[in-house]
């Protein structure tokens, strides 16, 4: 059980060394949005269209994919919010100024395209570079550049033991001395 020391030192250490903390690429929202599934069903009227079977979105650096898909749009028809399941559904994105994309998967992925905000529930994590994060509850918040985990009560998680939450962070790469 993690003690409220032991919490702030885990937050402190999430805000300050996570190198996962970046901006999604300007440019993605002025992308076209292109699907491919297996099936569709489109309604008008609700703003909601559900993909279903090998379901891949693709819009600038940002690529969904799962089992289903449902994409919500707002009433001027843009892309509001994106639901996805998949064993496991899977997000990817190139944040800005790097060259390295922010990958992640869960069973569940709720991508909040206007807040540029990711949660993962259920097996969830997140990767770049050569660091992880791991969790049964991700919260990955591109704007604010800022990452949540917790463990889900009643549950475990495949990835990490007891549905605890289990950071990876690579050690910086050396530049020689001249």
């Amino acid at each position: 059980m993690l003690t409220m020391k032991n919490k702030s030192l885990l937050l402190l250490l999430l805000t300050l060394t996570l190198p996962i903390q970046a901006t999604a690429l300007n440019t993605d929202s002025d992308q076209p949005m292109n699907i491919e599934a297996d099936r569709v069903d489109i309604d008008d009227e609700k703003g909601t269209n559900i993909f279903r079977g090998n379901v891949v979105i693709t819009r600038g650096s940002i690529r969904i994919s799962g089992d289903k898909v449902v994409v919500y749009r707002d009433k001027e028809k843009n892309l509001d919010k994106v639901h996805s399941v998949g064993k496991p559904a899977h997000f990817q994105q190139t944040p800005d100024n790097k060259s390295v994309p922010v990958i992640a998967e869960a069973e569940e992925l709720f991508y909040d395209s206007v807040k540029e905000i990711l949660i993962m529930r259920r097996n969830g994590k997140i990767v770049q570079g050569g660091d992880t994060f791991t969790g049964d509850h991700i919260i990955y918040d591109s704007k604010r550049n800022k990452i949540t985990a917790k463990q889900t009560t009643g549950t475990t998680n495949t990835r990490t033991s007891k549905g605890r939450v289990h950071i990876t962070i690579q050690p910086k790469k050396k530049t020689p001395k001249k």
